[in-house]
């Protein structure tokens, strides 16, 4: 079993869509925007992306507007199309970190872990404690098998965003791939319990605590987040994992770029 296949079922959460606010002609591209944004940030991809196409249609060069669906395509999987608008903006504004941090996102996305990490470490150079970038940078190298440098990068953006729970996501997940799964469960359980938490972080917890052996609470948090036999599914699968030296582990994790939360371009 593929670890696409068992963590696609956990992932792929379908969001509610509604019709798109009616935008007349005499709206300005600032209030378009702004309305799509809101829609983004609740979490509304089918109403953001017309909204800021209709602001892209007012003015063809908005960077604000690019920006915003970029991300928005990001959240919905389109990393060739996000990565198109982030190229867009940096060919106008080679310096926009935002822009830069969206690539390298949606570069992982692609598959492109390598290439993404040209993007952070520019944007790196630019502004040193870019917390956002050192999560990108993090997830780009792991999923490049080089899982000691990913963690380093993770703890310097812990230390500049304590609060960052992809930064803790992530670096918990990295833990739990190589060891020790004890110090993965105390970076996961604080966030995982916490409003913020998503079924990402949540079955990042649950696959610490099966390679801790804790296959009680692996459970419970797979439960969460699946149905009866998703979750045997899950936790059986798990657990073959924890039978796999951490190489071989870490060699299935990188055949699946989706575990991660690569988000970071915001």
């Amino acid at each position: 079993m593929k670890l696409a296949r068992m963590i696609g079922a956990v992932l792929m959460l379908l969001l509610g869509a509604c019709d798109p606010p009616g935008i007349s002609k005499g709206d300005s591209y600032e209030a378009t925007v702004r309305q799509a944004d809101e829609a983004r940030l609740a979490g509304n991809p089918d109403n953001a992306i017309p909204l800021y196409e209709r602001a892209l249609q007012a003015n063809p060069e908005g960077i604000e507007a690019k920006l915003g669906l970029g991300q928005t395509l990001l959240s919905i999987g389109a990393g060739d199309e996000a990565a198109a608008q982030f190229r867009d903006v940096l060919a106008r504004r080679g310096g926009d970190n935002v822009a830069r941090r969206g690539l390298a996102a949606a570069l992982i996305a692609m598959g492109q872990p390598a290439l993404a990490e040209q993007q952070i470490d520019s944007a790196l150079r630019a502004d040193p404690g870019d917390y956002r970038a050192l999560n990108l940078l993090g997830v780009s190298l792991d999923l490049q098998g080089r899982h000691a440098e990913a963690q380093a990068n993770y703890r310097r953006g812990i230390e500049l965003a304590p609060d960052y729970a992809s930064l803790r996501s992530n670096f918990g997940l990295s833990l739990a791939i190589t060891g020790p799964p004890q110090e993965a469960i105390a970076q996961l359980s604080p966030i995982a319990g916490s409003t913020r938490a998503d079924a990402r972080i949540r079955q990042n917890l649950a696959f610490a605590f099966a390679m801790a052996g804790d296959l009680q609470n692996a459970l419970l948090l797979c439960r969460r987040d699946l149905d009866e036999r998703g979750a045997q599914r899950q936790l059986a699968y798990f657990m073959q994992l924890r039978a796999l030296p951490p190489e071989l582990r870490s060699a299935e994790f990188r055949r699946n770029p989706g575990l991660v939360a690569a988000r970071g371009g915001a």
